[in-house]
C-alpha cells in the first residue's frame, strides 16, 4: 500500500463509521436511537424506520444537506402519520387524540 493510501485510510474509515454529522456535541444519533428505542419494541419496523429517519435528518441538516434533509424528515414524518392513522382506523380509535 502506498503512503497516500496509508494516510487516507483512517479518514475514509472515519467518514464511514463515524461521520461528523451524526456526532454533534458528544451525542451520537445512533446511540440515542438504541437507548430510546430498546430491544422490546413498541413500534413496528416501519414506524421505527420513519422515527429514526426523522431524528437523523433533523439532527444533521445544518452539517449535511440543509433543506433537502428537512424535506426528507418531513416525508418520513408524513409516512409515520399515515401509518398511525391507519393503525387507529383498524382499531376504531379516534385519529385526533392519543
Amino acid at each position: 500500500m502506498d503512503k497516500y493510501a496509508m494516510e487516507t485510510l483512517p479518514l475514509i474509515e472515519n467518514l464511514i463509521n463515524k461521520p461528523s454529522h451524526y456526532h454533534k456535541n458528544e451525542i451520537d444519533v445512533h446511540g440515542y436511537l438504541e437507548k430510546h428505542f430498546p430491544k422490546k419494541p413498541n413500534a413496528t419496523v416501519a414506524e421505527g424506520f420513519h422515527i429514526g429517519n426523522v431524528i437523523k435528518y433533523v439532527s444533521r441538516y445544518k452539517e449535511k444537506d440543509g433543506l433537502r434533509d428537512l424535506e426528507k424528515a418531513m416525508d418520513n414524518l408524513n409516512l409515520l402519520i399515515q401509518l398511525e392513522k391507519k393503525r387507529r382506523e383498524e382499531l376504531g380509535d379516534s385519529v385526533s387524540d392519543v
